[in-house]
Order: C-alpha cells, then sequence, then structure tokens
C-alpha cells in the first residue's frame, strides 16, 4: 500500500540518514547499504541536504577514513516542518509507518504525537471529521449475517430497528412508531417517509423481508407468519406464547436494511461512502429520521492489533477526567459433552480439576481480569492411557493455551491444537462444534440478562452447539419464553450455575477494556447494544 513516505523521497531519506546516522560516524559504503542506496544515489541526497543547510557533510578521504555529518539547527523540527506539507493527506496508515519508523529517536515520537494529536483536534474542530483506529477487521454489513461484535458496532451505527431498548431495558420506538398485542398477534405501525441511505422509502415489505430470515433461528420459533398489512402496517402471528418478542426485534440481527446491486443499505444517522479492506468512512445522513449525527465524518482505519500505543488523544489535562472502562465478555473453557473424551461429568470434572490448579497462578495476578477460578482438588488422578483432546483456541490466547496444554500434559493428556483467526471463527459458527474443548471468548458490551440469554440460545453459540438437546437447557429456553424481563437474571443465574456445575463451562476471567477516545468524548451514549452511538459523539471546542 503506497504512503505518503514512499512518495517523498526527499523526507524519507533525510529521516532515514538521521535515524541511522545521528552523531556517529560511518562507513560511506556501509551507510548506502543500510538506507539501500547506491553510494552515487546517497551523495546525490547528501549533497541535496547540504543545499538546504540541513547538514555539513565531510567525506571520509581513504579506506578506514570515516564520514562525518554536522547536522544544522533543529533537525527534528525540520523533520516535522517537512511533515506538516503533507498532513491533510496523511492517513492513519502513514502514521503508523512514521511510529514504527526503524531507530526512531523518543523526542522525534514526541513530536510526531504532538503532531498527530494536534492534526486530529483541528479535523474535529473545523471538518466535524473524527479518525478512529480499529483492530479488527469489518466482516460483514448485513445484519442477519453478522455474529462478531466489531461488525455489529459498526451496523448499530447504519442500520435501525423496528423497537429499540434503553440501560434499563425498556421498550422505545424506533421505525415502530407504536405496537398493539392482542391474542396471538403482535402488530407494529411504521413510521412514514423513512428513507434508507439510497433515497428508498422504508415500507412493511422491507421489514418482512429482513425479519422473515431469521424465523428459522431457535429464538424465533414461536413468530409462526409475518404478514403485511399495509405499506405502513405489518402483523407477527405467533403458534406460542412468548413473552419476548419485542425485545428480540431490538437485536442486531433484527436490524432492518435493503440490498441493491449487492451494496448494503440501512436507514441509520450514517450511511457508508468509502468502504475497502483498509478503511471505512462514514457520513452523516441528512435525511435521518432521528437527531442528525453531531460529527460529518468517522473514518474507521484497521490497523494492525497492538499498534495502538500513540493512538491516544489526551488533549485534555484535567486530571479529574475520569477514566472509562467497559466489561466486554468473558474468556472460558468449554468442554464438549458430544465428543467422548468428555462425555460424562467425571471426565470433564477431571480436567475443570487440572485448569482450576495450574491457570488458577498463571491469570490471577493480571489485574485487568477478575478472576472465576474457584477452589480445585488438590489431588488429582493421571489416567491410565493417554487420551487425545482437540481444542480450539483463538490465535491471540496463545499464552493462555501454552499453560493449558503444559498442565494437561502432566495428567495423560495429549492436547492437539487448532488456532482461529476470528474469520475462521465466524466462517465455522454455522458448524457444529468439532473439538474436545473450546476456548471461548464472547466480546459484547451487552449487558442486559435478555442478551446475555439470547447469546446462549444463537444457533451460532458453542454452549448452544454443545446443550441444544440436553433436557435442562431445554427447559430453561422453554421457560425463557414464557417468562417476564424481571424473572430473565434468575433463569439466566441458573442456567450459568448448571454450565459450571456440570463442567461444560469453566470461566476464567472477564475483560476490562478501556473506551476508545473516552478521555475527550463529551456525551458519550451507549446505544441498548452497548455500542458506541456515533451519531451523539461531540467534542467541548473551548476545552481543545
Amino acid at each position: 500500500m503506497s504512503t505518503f513516505l514512499s512518495k517523498d523521497k526527499t523526507l524519507f531519506y533525510l529521516l532515514s540518514l538521521y535515524c541511522h546516522q545521528k552523531g556517529n560516524d560511518f562507513h560511506h559504503q556501509q551507510l548506502a547499504s543500510i538506507l539501500k542506496l547506491s553510494p552515487k544515489q546517497l551523495n546525490r541526497y547528501l549533497k541535496l541536504f547540504q543545499q538546504h543547510n540541513w547538514l555539513i557533510y565531510n567525506a571520509g578521504n581513504g579506506r578506514g577514513h570515516l564520514s562525518k555529518i554536522q547536522w544544522q539547527e533543529d533537525i527534528e523540527q525540520i523533520i516535522v516542518d517537512q511533515l506538516k506539507s503533507h498532513l491533510t493527506t496523511m492517513t492513519l496508515m502513514d502514521w503508523e509507518e512514521l511510529f514504527a519508523f526503524p531507530n526512531l529517536t523518543d523526542s522525534l515520537a514526541v513530536k510526531f504525537k504532538h503532531l498527530y494529536q494536534q492534526n486530529i483536534k483541528n479535523n474535529i474542530l473545523y471538518n466535524e471529521h473524527l479518525i478512529v483506529p480499529i483492530y479488527h477487521p469489518i466482516h460483514t454489513l448485513q445484519p442477519n449475517q453478522v455474529n462478531d461484535v466489531y461488525s455489529a458496532a459498526l451496523i448499530s451505527n447504519l442500520t435501525n430497528r423496528l423497537v429499540e431498548a434503553d440501560e434499563n431495558g425498556n421498550l422505545l420506538p424506533s421505525l415502530a412508531h407504536h405496537w398493539q398485542v392482542n391474542g396471538e398477534t403482535l402488530r407494529l405501525y411504521l413510521r412514514k417517509n423513512v428513507a434508507f441511505h439510497n433515497g428508498d422509502l422504508l415500507t412493511a415489505h422491507d421489514v418482512a423481508w429482513c425479519l422473515r430470515q431469521l424465523l428459522h433461528l431457535p429464538l424465533w420459533q414461536p413468530i409462526r407468519e409475518i404478514i403485511i398489512v399495509d405499506m405502513w402496517t405489518i402483523d407477527f402471528i405467533f403458534s406460542e406464547s412468548c413473552t419476548y418478542a419485542l425485545h428480540l426485534l431490538t437485536d442486531i440481527q433484527a436490524s432492518i436494511f435493503k440490498i441493491v446491486d449487492n451494496v448494503v443499505f440501512g436507514t441509520g444517522s450514517f450511511a457508508v461512502s468509502k468502504h475497502t479492506s483498509h478503511q471505512i468512512v462514514l457520513e452523516a445522513f441528512d435525511n435521518y429520521f432521528g437527531m442528525r449525527a453531531l460529527l460529518h465524518t468517522v473514518e474507521l482505519n484497521i490497523l494492525p492489533k497492538g499498534s495502538n500505543s500513540f493512538y491516544q488523544t489526551n488533549f485534555s489535562n484535567d486530571n479529574n477526567r475520569k477514566k472509562m472502562n467497559i466489561q466486554n465478555g468473558i474468556c472460558a473453557v468449554i468442554l464438549n459433552k458430544n465428543k467422548e473424551s468428555c462425555s460424562t461429568k467425571a471426565q470433564r470434572q477431571h480436567i475443570k480439576n487440572i485448569i482450576h490448579k495450574h491457570l488458577y497462578t498463571a491469570i490471577e495476578n493480571d489485574f485487568a481480569l477478575q478472576n472465576h477460578l474457584r477452589n480445585f482438588s488438590k489431588t488429582i488422578s493421571t489416567l491410565c492411557k493417554k487420551e487425545v483432546l482437540k481444542i480450539g483456541v483463538p490465535k491471540e490466547k496463545l499464552n493462555l493455551i501454552q499453560h493449558l496444554v503444559s498442565s494437561l500434559a502432566k495428567y495423560g493428556y495429549h492436547p492437539q491444537i487448532e488456532t482461529l483467526t476470528l474469520s475462521n471463527y465466524i466462517k465455522d459458527s454455522p458448524q457444529p462444534l468439532k473439538y474436545d474443548a473450546f476456548i471461548y471468548t464472547n466480546v459484547t458490551t451487552v449487558n442486559s440478562t435478555f442478551h446475555k440469554l439470547h447469546d446462549l440460545f444463537s444457533p451460532v453459540s458453542p454452549i448452544y452447539k454443545v446443550c441444544k438437546e440436553d433436557a435442562y437447557f431445554i427447559n430453561i429456553f422453554e421457560k425463557f419464553k414464557l417468562a417476564t424481563m424481571a424473572e430473565l437474571p434468575s433463569l439466566f443465574d441458573s442456567l450459568n450455575r448448571y454450565l459450571i456445575e456440570e463442567a461444560i463451562l469453566i470461566p476464567l476471567f472477564t475483560h476490562l477494556d478501556d473506551i476508545p477516545f473516552a478521555h475527550d468524548i463529551l456525551e458519550l451514549n451507549f446505544n441498548h447494544l452497548g455500542h458506541i452511538d456515533l451519531s451523539t459523539i461531540w467534542y467541548d471546542k473551548e476545552e481543545l
């Protein structure tokens, strides 16, 4: 991918020469090789830099004599000044290249950081433009196919659902302005003159087309039929009681969208104006039926994971600014009771005791993790014969799996590890769970009990795949259909306790993450799905 440094050779070689040479004498041929230049090309750049009065160059004469460079004025400020001419066109990939530049001095890195922060601030103040680094690709923009939190977080800003819910679970009108329940029928009345991002008006036909694609899912099975009454009215006909139907319509997969020429269009506060493998650009939708977004543009740049140390805005020096964290999911071991090696509770309990005994010390001192491990058996027997244990593990949990593998091997297991990228995990989600054990990282910002149960009963959930024929699991599911919202926490606790006691679910820890830009963005609102509502973001210009 082309970057500004690959185009501005003068700046690139000035920066390269300064970072590699600094104040040291050097062999001309050796330096040319380091900079990947011929001696003649290096001479040409040295002559150019002298003409700009950036340095004085004294060539070493004869074999064994070193060449010398005397830098003029403040060379680091000269480099920064040269960089400023590129600010209007620089992307986060360009900044990534700068901060990863070989042998970059600490002082120059600080200058780059200040310039980056000022550039972001100016973009927001004068262009209503927010640049956000993200570290996971967006796998789909089609709501009914989403099963990862990163795609869901974006889709929640591009689409709307018939019904919304606040943080307390109270239902609010959205695309449906009101609804009525009459026996086995739920009737919803749609807002008129709601536009998709391509300009088409929303009708009941669009709603029916979207939601009929979900009727095969377990939680949607009480809905026998979706009927179009007229252009703005739609009926849900139930074959059995279903108390959670309206809450089901708040789920991200129930977002309303349409596809035209293979392009997905929503009705949300932002529309996609650019979508590549490296960048997604959102623009405020002027015809949005709700409040127009306060920012005009949000630019999401996909960067390598772990490269976010220098993408901190921190414009304000107010030490009282509250640091915001979110609990965004669990990491757990799931034992597959449908596999021979884990088919009995005794087999699973044996593995659970090993995990509790040996992984407890591995993770208990990590201050970022709230440990869920409990008391373990001090006496653990070794298997009479080697037991092959196929384990699926996300790529980012390789340190954890090393502890697990070495622990299991001590007691007669032969772990066979298959590492999964997020892309592979999403691709395999509709398939049966093929592993004896699975390291499950459920990344989510949703804290409502309904959505926690919804996730457990989703067909892509590994818990559902393991337990869909389990009598207790089925019993909780049937109670879920009839339960009030007030009864859901008790149901969830009962199911969670059962899964742990049966050694099917072995929780390890919860995740706590900083909210990106939360130090500086004011009025940071979360929608009911737990995702940041980009339409409400604004900056206090006086503070900045």
